[in-house]
């Protein structure tokens, strides 16, 4: 039996990489449709995948607070990640988060609650409290706050990623993360898409999820 040559060996082994790498990707990206990371989260939030853990919140003032779970599903709240010393994506989120408050005050939308969550464990309740100050947040419509024990568990649980700067400040996700009162996440919406975000909040807390 005549063996077979080099460089057929060569191109078997290829092919059996290839084929592996291929096989990979496809998991990955659910059968090559989701190509990023952030593409596979929404999909997971669409798909009722993903869940925040219980969460317990300290506010501005001090005030502790538990938007989940026991809330119900018509109670939803729009969640953001910040940090109080960000000078951009957080400061649009905070622009963006007043202009969603005007609408709820105006509209008097029950069961939607806004929420931005510090994430840096530097952030004092002046800090928290300077910034909910600086965008004239309403504690009945905008809780800005930290949990006691960081948000590390819940970075994780939604897939937040948030990396060290190397210059004392983050790069972090800056979706508006639409959760309901289990703490379900119902649906994941750039910075830029608040009202599409605050409508479908709208939707939810008038029929439930």
């Amino acid at each position: 039996m005549k063996s077979l040559p080099a460089k057929a060996f060569t191109w078997a082994a290829c092919l059996a990489v290839l084929s592996a790498f291929a096989g990979s990707v496809f998991a990955l990206t659910s059968g090559f449709v989701h190509w990023t990371f952030e593409d596979h989260r929404i999909a997971l939030a669409e798909g009722r995948a993903l869940k925040a853990p219980a969460l317990v919140i300290e506010d501005a003032d001090g005030k502790m607070r538990q938007p989940w779970p026991g809330a119900g599903k018509n109670r939803v709240y729009l969640v953001d990640f910040i940090y109080t010393r960000c000078m951009s994506v957080c400061q649009v989120l905070g622009s963006e988060y007043q202009r969603m408050q005007e609408v709820l005050r105006s509209q008097v939308h029950a069961g939607v609650t806004l929420m931005s969550v510090s994430f840096d464990g530097r952030d004092t309740h002046d800090d928290l409290r300077g910034y909910a100050e600086r965008y004239r947040a309403s504690p009945e419509h905008w809780i800005v706050g930290t949990p006691p024990t960081g948000a590390g568990r819940l970075l994780k649980e939604l897939g937040v990623v948030v990396v060290p700067d190397g210059m004392g400040g983050f790069v972090h996700n800056g979706d508006i993360h639409l959760i309901d009162g289990e703490g379900v996440l119902l649906g994941i919406f750039p910075y830029d898409e608040w009202e599409q975000a605050l409508a479908a909040a709208v939707r939810y807390a008038g029929r439930g999820s």
